[in-house]
């Protein structure tokens, strides 16, 4: 019976409870001296004892299963166990992780500067030339809206869940162990390779730039590139990361200004294409030689420039007022975000006509082509200048993911120290960005960031509906393949793919009328300091549609791309089972289950299960 019940608290979907969360968080609301222990009988003991591993497949508690103490001296030591776990966790939270800092106007910096980048001083351009012409400004719509169709789910996640972790903590708490560990490794995808990706594509503006702008000699730019290695990147990501060691206000100060010079150029670039602008670019408004299907396929090329605003979840253990600042500084980042795209889309086509637009930098050339040269020279400056940004960004992230699994026990514990992990991720940025070429990986860090998109949209389901006998997650898990088997035949194989969409609607359809509405995190309890939260509306059909829209764009990219994102989840699961597995840290999770919380200051003021 032991060795039954030990299987069952390694197994790899075991979750991490929303008290443990809550109580985690640094303002530490759950106070576990105050619970209200229920004595129970010892025969009461036993027969539940009986009864937890027959109930365990039913009821999902199964995992955090243990034997009932057998007399008081056996209780009282493991409530020592339990309070000493969490004054050590305590202690190091508060060590390694700093205080409540990030104001509203703080993420939203985040957001903005992890978000803008490439999707205007690149695809613009390439959009307007390749695939929509003067219906770009379309494209960016219909991307927007389904890149707010995940922003709704990470808006209500992390005023709910507000850790550090980003997508890794949902998965943990409404997936389990291993559906979280594989995505920390997309989310590494997203911070780690993307910044070292937008630093070496840095290195090579600066080279373009120096030999544009300032002439310089092939000799000395030989120099900057030698054999392939990428020196400007690495200079970049060095910078970066020390800055990132210099502290974390002086890193948060320089996100702050160069985003909003960022901002700045963009409005300056949008404005002064609207002063240049001609009626006579925007027509016809949908090109014959691209019609609808090109619009559209601008519109999945344009979804990429959307990614980066979910950095804002990853410092929600950092961030002021969380509940209110995190899902509002989502909300504004994709609504800001996308009103500077469909902006500089029209502003761009109106002041050159699509075919002569460059598809590799749209608006230097176009104030060019108007015979502006001092705003082309100042475009192509604040380009390089704030592109940094991005890179800085990356890197103060990626610690803050590192230090949520150090602190649950999924890699060492050497991680959980902010410096060590900046550090780390400093390093490896830096030995990437210099001497990767990322052209050939570029589709697999887009499928890795699509597949962590898609597992917060499965979290935000499995923590807003019932499941019976785990049939939410059965049907969550065919609706995932059903809407991959159909996005792959709808791409390669073309309108044969058509038949089958009905499966996913199905399965859609199944969820909301066999699985109801139910308290956050299907729980009759509230965990939680204050009743209003960020709501997403339509739960099941938004975040299923949201699944469904990711699946599409995954299926665009390159078979190589998804074939390497494939042997990524594999290695992933295979460190989860030679070391994470291992070294979980629950100590402490299957002591208490508590059944309310005082809504004023989070005290605990009952528990109906001591030990379950």
């Amino acid at each position: 019976r032991l060795l039954h019940i030990s299987w069952k608290r390694m197994r790899p979907w075991r979750k991490k409870p929303l008290w443990v969360v809550l109580q985690e968080d640094c303002g530490q609301q759950i106070n576990t001296s105050e619970v209200e222990l229920h004595q129970r009988s010892p025969r009461t003991q036993q027969d539940n004892n009986d009864t937890t591993a027959a109930d365990a497949d039913d009821t999902g508690e199964g995992a955090f299963s243990l034997e009932y103490p057998d007399d008081d001296d056996d209780h009282q030591q493991l409530e020592e166990e339990h309070q000493q776990h969490q004054q050590t966790q305590t202690h190091n939270i508060h060590d390694s992780l700093p205080s409540r800092h990030l104001s509203l106007f703080d993420l939203v910096s985040i957001g903005v500067g992890g978000t803008i980048g490439s999707g205007i001083f690149v695809l613009n351009g390439l959009i307007a030339n390749s695939y929509a012409g003067p219906a770009t400004f379309i494209s960016w719509i219909v991307s927007g809206i389904a890149a707010l169709l995940s922003g709704c789910c990470y808006a209500e996640l992390s005023g709910r869940i507000p850790t550090a972790g980003s997508s890794y903590a949902y998965a943990f708490v409404a997936l389990g162990e291993l559906p979280a560990y594989i995505t920390a490794f997309m989310l590494t995808l997203e911070f780690l390779l993307s910044g070292s990706a937008v630093a070496r594509s840095w290195g090579d503006k600066v080279v373009e730039w120096l030999r544009v702008e300032l002439s310089v000699s092939e000799e000395f730019l030989s120099m900057l590139q030698p054999y392939g290695i990428n020196l400007m990147a690495c200079f970049i990501s060095i910078v970066t990361t020390l800055l990132v060691l210099w502290g974390v206000r002086e890193s948060k100060l320089v996100t702050d200004f160069f985003t909003w010079v960022k901002v700045f150029l963009v409005i300056f670039m949008t404005v002064g294409g609207f002063t240049l602008f001609n009626p006579a670019n925007m027509t016809p408004l949908v090109p014959p030689e691209f019609g609808a299907a090109g619009v559209l396929r601008g519109s999945i090329s344009s979804f990429f420039g959307y990614l980066g605003f979910d950095a804002v979840c990853c410092v929600a253990g950092e961030a002021i007022n969380p509940e209110r600042n995190l899902p509002l500084s989502i909300v504004i980042t994709l609504c800001f975000v996308t009103f500077l795209y469909i902006a500089a889309a029209i502003s761009l086509v109106g002041m050159q006509y699509y075919q002569d637009i460059s598809p590799e930098s749209g608006f230097p050339e176009a104030f060019k082509a108007n015979n502006v040269e001092w705003a082309a020279q100042l475009t192509a400056a604040g380009e390089v200048a704030t592109l940094p940004v991005v890179v800085l960004i990356s890197i103060i992230i990626q610690p803050r993911l590192q230090f949520a699994m150090a602190n649950d026990g999924l890699i060492p514990e050497w991680f959980g120290e902010m410096k060590n992990g900046a550090m780390f991720a400093g390093v490896l940025m830096t030995i990437f960005a210099t001497f990767v070429p990322f052209s050939a990986l570029d589709d697999f860090v887009s499928a890795g960031i699509l597949v962590a998109f898609t597992i917060t949209n499965c979290s935000l389901v499995v923590m807003r509906c019932e499941s019976v006998n785990h049939r939410l997650e059965k049907l969550l898990a065919m609706f995932n393949l059903s809407s991959f088997f159909t996005c792959m035949m709808l791409s390669h194989v073309g309108h044969v793919g058509w038949i089958f969409t009905p499966l996913p609607l199905f399965i859609a359809w199944k969820i909301s009328h066999t699985c109801p509405p139910t308290s956050f995190g299907n729980t009759q309890t509230q965990l939680y300091r204050h009743e209003k939260y960020f709501t997403t509306p339509m739960v099941p059909y938004v975040p299923c549609l949201g699944m469904f829209v990711n699946y599409f764009l995954i299926a665009q990219l390159s078979i190589f791309g998804i074939g390497c994102l494939l042997v990524y989840a594999c290695v992933a699961v295979a460190l989860y089972f030679a070391y994470g597995s291992c070294k979980v840290t629950t100590r402490g999770w299957e002591v208490r289950q508590y059944s309310q919380v005082d809504a004023k200051d989070g005290r605990v003021i009952h528990s109906d299960a001591v030990i379950t």
